[in-house]
């Protein structure tokens, strides 16, 4: 059988997954992905661990393969921002910098002394945040000297896999767009940007369109993984932007819902070379993997993690099904209380990484059980924010939500978030769409697909619906203004309380 592979290299897991032409899952590995914490909301993945894992999950997968299975190409789907720098000899020299680690924080500052957000925006289409590769890379130059003068190439996470695999310094767009040094108009690295940093563009790895064939499997790394040496390997892309391309959101008037740790609003618009884009600048702008096409790009970065923190602080003894049938026991609006889940931040459009999440109106009858729906419906209403707003910038309305992620396993969440939004959620029969899109982004660099239009849909297939109530949204209408008028407030005590 002829077989797409692909890795998704997520913030709490890395997979692995093989599918068949028609997008159905042949195999499918997974394995923890753990950040060691350094303190202070620093984080790191230790580079050789990584890798390790990534071979140890192709190793499994290879041995399940039957003889006449062949693979016809590796993509990968991955995290943005977080990245290392390699030394002369090639290997990691600095530890993988997590995307949510805060020491950007204090170069973001200096950056924008140089650069107003304004003018920054209209190059990179990144928004005021501490994530992104650049303010990484300016920490370690500015702490970290020695190693910064050894550095000889940064790469972002899904280019070390593919170093790793073909031997080659490989980005798609989709990534590149998120380090805050890639222009979206033109495609390629800023001059401007980089000149602004002090970093040669040597430094960084040479850019293609996701889809496009850049090396194959060494002998090294197929003695590593059981590959096959020579398999093509393909750039894929960021993973929110796979998993769009695999829902099929690749037009006009369909929005994107993809739910991991963190969650991601993704719609897609055309721009033109000369376009004014400070209309978006309360979102991201990037590179679709979709040759042609941007996207806009709004998120609650802690929004998975909201259940995950809540569980293992409160909830030794059970798992999240525990968790959502004691949400079910309370009442729509969860007796007055609110969640903000700003846990890591603030969300568009209003971004804030000062901002700190906050539980509001807890009075002594409030139960367990009222905290936990509170969580989801917090979450429901982040979201109908960031939803609304994007239609009012982009003068559209979303018709329907598509949602991917492995918050589409919570069925009362999905119910919540499509009362709340008033909107249809459809559910690919796909679950693990991020892989999908990956594979299928290696099939259009194999020529197995002739356009990415074609290998979209193969994978359009519907597996669930979630129909708003009309009553219940008309309810949570009311509950939803409240939470608008709570959000400024939330985020004026997060900046008062500073950080520790």
């Amino acid at each position: 059988m002829e077989l797409l592979l692909a890795v998704d290299m997520g913030t709490t897991h890395i997979k692995v997954a093989t599918f068949s032409l028609d997008g159905s899952v042949r195999t499918q590995e997974l394995v923890r992905n753990e950040a060691v914490s350094i303190g202070s909301g620093s984080a790191i993945y230790e580079p050789d661990a990584l890798w390790e894992k990534v071979a140890a999950l192709l190793r499994k997968t290879t041995s399940q393969l039957a003889p006449d299975d062949k693979i016809l190409s590796i993509s990968v789907a991955s995290m943005g921002e977080a990245g290392l720098f390699l030394g002369r000899d090639g290997k990691p020299i600095t530890p993988i910098m997590t995307w949510f680690d805060i020491r950007g924080k204090e170069t973001m500052e200096e950056w924008y002394q140089q650069i107003s957000p304004e003018e920054c925006f209209q190059i990179t289409g990144l928004s005021y945040n501490y994530i992104y590769s650049a303010f990484k890379i300016l920490w370690i130059k500015k702490h970290q000297r020695e190693l910064f003068e050894q550095g000889q190439k940064w790469l972002c996470v899904p280019d070390y896999v593919y170093y790793c695999l073909t031997g080659e310094h490989a980005s798609d767009y989709s990534i590149a767009s998120r380090t805050m040094f890639f222009d979206i108009r033109t495609k390629d690295w800023s001059d401007k940007l980089l000149d602004l940093a002090g970093l040669s563009r040597e430094m960084l790895p040479a850019l293609h369109q996701s889809g496009t064939i850049i090396g194959t499997v060494t002998a090294q790394a197929a003695a590593e993984t059981g590959l096959a040496e020579g398999i093509p390997v393909a750039v894929g892309g960021h993973d929110h932007i796979c998993g769009a391309f695999a829902a099929g959101v690749l037009g006009p008037g369909k929005v994107l819902d993809s739910m991991g740790t963190a969650e991601s609003l993704v719609a897609v618009f055309s721009m033109t070379s000369d376009m004014d884009i400070s209309t978006l600048a309360s979102f991201n702008v990037g590179c679709h993997v979709v040759p042609g096409c941007h996207y806009i790009h709004g998120g609650v970065d802690s929004s998975g993690v909201s259940f995950e923190w809540f569980r293992e602080q409160f909830e030794d003894q059970g798992g999240y099904d525990r968790l959502i049938a004691q949400a079910k026991t309370s009442p729509p609006g969860a007796q007055g209380m609110f969640f903000v889940p700003h846990l890591r931040g603030g969300s568009p459009p209003v971004r804030d990484p000062y901002s700190k999440a906050c539980f509001a109106g807890v009075r002594d009858y409030h139960t367990k059980a009222d905290f936990i729906r509170s969580i989801h419906e917090g979450l429901a209403f982040e979201v109908s924010h960031i939803l609304r707003t994007m239609e009012d910038v982009l003068g559209v309305e979303f018709s329907e939500i598509y949602g991917i992620g492995g918050g589409t396993k919570n069925p009362l969440w999905m119910e919540i978030k499509s009362h709340v939004s008033g909107k249809p959620i459809i559910i690919p029969e796909v679950q693990e769409a991020t892989l999908l899109g990956a594979a299928l982004l290696g099939g259009v660099g194999a020529g197995v697909f002739a356009s990415y239009g074609e290998a979209a849909a193969a994978a359009s297939k519907v597996r669930q619906r979630y129909l708003p109530d009309a009553a219940l949204h008309e309810q949570y209408q009311g509950f939803y203004r409240t939470y608008t008028e709570i959000t400024p407030l939330v985020r004026k005590i997060g900046n008062i309380i500073g950080e520790f």
